[in-house]
This record gives C-alpha cells, structure tokens and sequence, in this order.
C-alpha cells in the first residue's frame, strides 16, 4: 500500500509542479484496466493517451501529456495489485478551467480502461 501512495503523489507532484502556476483545478479518477501487470497497464496508458493527448511524454511509471485543445495537462501511472487482479490506472489532470478538466481526465480514463488485448 505504501508503493502505490508514493506512486500517487509523484504523479500529483509531477502535475503540480509542470502545469501552469495559475492552476485552479485537479482533478483525478482511478480505473482498472484490463491488464495485470505494469508493464502492460503501462503499454495501454500509452496507447490510451494517443487518442486525447498531445506533447505525449514517456517514462517507466507515467505516462504524460496535454490535451488536444492545451487547456489540460494529464499524467497516468498504473498500480499492479497481484494476486491474478486488474492493474489500477490512476488518471489525474490539471488545468486553469474545472469544467475543461474533468472531461478530459474522464475520456483519458475510459481510454486507458479499455486499450490493450486484455490479460487472462
């Protein structure tokens, strides 16, 4: 538990400190996908993100961008939970305008929840 609270706050912070200082809304959702690993819940992130992201950067544990219309900027991690479960995305998203936000993290969501050939 304490691996994925740390994993959660580096995204957030990884969010806060890249977005815009004027930021007036956070806005984050979790999934579960349709992966088992990390790696593979990481993979479906990237693909994910293709389709509602742009400036789309890459590391080992987030997957990053900003959306389409740059009002947004969005990081994902994944949580491997073991124990033959769904790997956990967790969505969050940042940006001057709340009603912009939501959306975005939301669509990125559901994107990542569904990308992938799914893991038996």
């Amino acid at each position: 538990m304490r691996s994925v609270a740390i994993l959660v706050l580096a995204a957030l912070f990884t969010i806060t400190t890249t977005s815009s200082t004027n930021a007036a809304a956070l806005w984050w959702k979790k999934v579960i996908t349709r992966q088992k690993t990390h790696q593979r819940c990481m993979q479906a992130a990237q693909d994910g993100v293709s389709r509602t992201l742009r400036n789309i950067r890459i590391s080992p544990d987030e997957v990053s961008g900003t959306s389409l219309d740059e009002k947004v900027y969005v990081a994902i991690t994944c949580v491997e939970r073991g124990g033959n479960q769904r790997a956990v995305a967790i969505i969050a998203g940042v940006g001057d305008d709340p009603s912009a936000v939501r959306p975005v993290v939301d669509n990125t969501a559901e994107q990542v929840r569904t990308s992938g050939t799914p893991e038996y």
